[in-house]
């Protein structure tokens, strides 16, 4: 018996009642799934790093490597620093779009 002539799977059995209904529900929203990992950023994240290895080479970083083995005070002062400067950036950024990210700006 050659597949797809009948409505059965590869081992001969008929699906049920309900793996006929799944399969209908996955038709019909496959295309409200994909337009909605289309307008997705973090899909779009996922799909370029996977496919590029760059959370490969983050992940075996001599920096992340340097920043986990922070503890106490110093790891307090690598995230509170760090932090206070990608916000200067974004605020000098965003200030030269006439834009600001802050309350009282």
């Amino acid at each position: 018996m050659e597949r797809g002539l009948h409505d059965h799977d590869i081992s001969g059995k008929k699906p049920t009642f309900m793996e006929k209904v799944i399969k209908a529900i996955r038709i019909i929203l496959w295309p409200l799934i994909t337009l909605k990992n289309i307008l997705n950023g973090n899909w779009w994240a996922e799909k370029i790093g996977n496919k590029t290895g760059i959370y490969d080479m983050a992940a075996e970083s001599r920096i992340r490597s340097w920043a986990l083995g922070l503890t106490g005070w110093k790891y307090w002062a690598y995230q509170i620093g760090g932090g206070l400067i990608f916000v200067i950036i974004i605020e000098f950024i965003l200030n030269s779009l006439g834009l600001t990210m802050l309350p009282w700006g």
